[in-house]
């Protein structure tokens, strides 16, 4: 019997050291190293994003009734910021969507982000993204320089502001301009739980 237990302790160890290395294969050190497929059957290389002065992640959902609300103000932000070489990416996690949602999605709110699809969430691990919608904000180095929530429109889940006080990412973005820094770099993002493809 205690030939077996070591053997199954053994067993084990080897299994779980082998995910761990996998895990650790799957996120590339550089945000730089990512390539992923757009949603209009084209790819994105993360290598182009050292062409923006910062770019936006945003995650997303097409369920998520937060992700859907936002789709104007992300727009909206899109184009404020196109011509000050801020680049916006959608990110949805497909591999528990269909093709034809994440394109309804796109359609119905008339996105005019880029939308990346992360089928294993390897994207949202490498951020530490939780929940949709969330931003991360890098910039030309590949360093996040702000992460969190758009605004405050919803400080906790099931409440909503009448008026939006706060435009963290907006605010962030214009610092970032005018100054090369952040002051606010860290929000607390409230949304949908993000659920990672296998």
């Amino acid at each position: 019997m205690k030939r077996i237990a070591a053997r199954l302790s053994a067993c084990c160890l080897v299994l779980f050291l082998f995910c761990c290395h996998r895990q650790t294969q799957q996120l590339p050190a550089s945000i730089f190293s990512y390539r992923l497929s757009l949603s209009n059957d084209s790819s994105l290389d993360f290598e182009i994003l050292k062409n923006n002065k910062a770019s936006v992640f945003v995650f997303l959902a097409p369920d998520c009734p937060l992700s859907q609300i936002y789709t104007l103000t992300l727009n909206e932000l899109h184009r404020r910021f196109a011509d000050e070489g801020i680049g916006f990416y959608g990110v949805v996690e497909n591999s528990n969507y269909e093709k034809r949602e994440i394109d309804d999605f796109i359609t119905q709110y008339r996105i005019g982000l880029p939308i990346a699809l992360d089928p294993h969430s390897t994207l949202a691990q490498f951020f530490g993204a939780m929940v949709t919608p969330e931003v991360f904000v890098v910039n030309s180095k590949g360093n996040t320089i702000y992460q969190g929530a758009i605004d405050n429109r919803t400080p906790e889940l099931g409440q909503h502001r009448t008026i939006i006080t706060e435009h963290y990412l907006q605010d962030a973005l214009i610092d970032f301009i005018r100054t090369g820094n952040v002051s606010v770099r860290t929000t607390k993002p409230v949304g949908c739980f993000i659920e990672s493809g296998n």
